[in-house]
């Protein structure tokens, strides 16, 4: 009976000392902040009109950066080497194609150049059947040539090394190219050759269209001079 008083007595400490704690729980624990909310007025909202809005402060836009633009290289062509008559003839058709270009004098030794050829045939219609079995073959570098001299021979290149001409000979006498010589151009007076500067595409084709007429001149790139 004696510990059935005492449990009774506990337990009613414990319940007041809960009902304490409850009852007074925002003394002990941190009060939580209320938000405050924000009353609409509607006897303040106005509507603004284009004038207004466009008076609003503008919010700043980050610039993108600076566009850095590379240098554009500029592209140079010589076309050479021309002795006594062709060098007059390739002024003229420089003139027809309106192009500009400076004229630069070469010494004797510059001048020297090594072209390989195949001798000319009798008929533009028998040159023009040779290279279509040349180009069977593989050989595509080439064009039938039309400066009556050498009329209706076949031009496979120009050389200012001799050593390249040499090698080339070789290839094509490897391929079984019969009558095909080796020979050394532009040894008269006055030799020049040409420099144009800012060759558009379709003046680069024109002066390649040139090249019949003027077998011992090569059109190649060059640094550009001042």
């Amino acid at each position: 009976m004696e510990s059935a008083v005492k449990f009774i007595v506990w337990l009613l400490v414990i319940i007041n000392l809960g009902l304490l704690a409850y009852f007074n729980q925002s003394r002990f624990l941190p009060s939580i902040p209320q938000l405050k909310t924000t009353e609409i007025q509607p006897e303040k909202i106005a509507v603004l009109n284009q004038t207004q809005v466009e008076a609003l402060p503008k919010k700043s836009k980050a610039l993108p950066p600076p566009l850095i633009l590379e240098p554009a290289v500029t592209t140079c062509f010589e076309w050479g080497i021309f002795t006594g008559e062709s060098l007059s003839r390739a002024q003229a058709a420089i003139a027809k194609l309106s192009l500009q270009a400076e004229m630069k004098e070469e010494t004797s030794l510059e001048a020297k150049r090594f072209w390989v050829y195949r001798l000319p045939l009798k008929t533009p219609e028998e040159a023009q059947k040779k290279t279509t079995e040349l180009k069977a073959i593989g050989v595509e570098d080439l064009f039938v040539v039309q400066e009556p001299k050498w009329k209706n021979a076949i031009s496979f290149g120009v050389f200012e090394d001799e050593q390249l001409a040499t090698n080339l000979l070789n290839e094509l006498k490897a391929k079984g190219v019969k009558n095909v010589v080796k020979s050394l151009r532009n040894q008269g007076k006055n030799h020049a050759s040409f420099q144009f500067n800012d060759l558009t595409e379709d003046q680069m084709l024109a002066l390649k269209k040139l090249k019949p007429n003027f077998p011992e001149a090569s059109l190649s790139e060059v640094s550009c001079r001042g």
